[in-house]
């Protein structure tokens, strides 16, 4: 635009430049917006992976595992078009195990005993609903 004058935060333009002046300046707040979700949709996936991970309950000694189920904890960070997507999962075999702790289970070789359910993934879950839009709104900068 090259007869366009800025005065502090406002535009000056013609009438026949207008809608072009208004297109460029949606596009600059869209991608702003956009740039502002996409990183607090990502922040708000690794904090809560991290809470996952550390709010299980059980010790690694009681699953047997020596650690390897906590640490299978990530997340997964995507993007498509103007939507983004986050996905916290257990990663390896390990994805197996998530049912199983967080349901709780029968036990084959004590009929009618079951074992005790470790609600990590609904304290994850519970913390990315409450965060997510603080984090979006911390992000967009205008």
């Amino acid at each position: 635009m090259a007869d366009r004058y800025g005065y502090g935060n406002h535009i000056v333009v013609s009438m026949e430049r207008a809608g072009a002046a208004l297109r460029q300046i949606l596009d600059v707040v869209t991608n702003e917006v956009r740039m502002g979700v996409n990183a607090g949709v990502k922040q708000t996936a690794k904090e809560t992976a991290k809470i996952t991970r550390e709010s299980g309950g059980y010790s690694d000694t009681s699953t047997n595992r020596g650690g390897k189920y906590r640490k299978s904890i990530t997340y997964r960070f995507n993007t498509r078009g103007i939507t983004c997507e986050a996905q916290i999962y257990a990663s390896g075999h390990e994805y197996s195990l998530t049912h199983l702790l967080e349901n709780g289970h029968h036990l084959w070789n004590k009929p009618g005993v079951m074992t005790g359910s470790f609600k990590h993934w609904k304290t994850g879950e519970e913390y990315a609903d409450a965060h997510v839009a603080q984090n979006i709104l911390r992000n967009i900068k205008f």
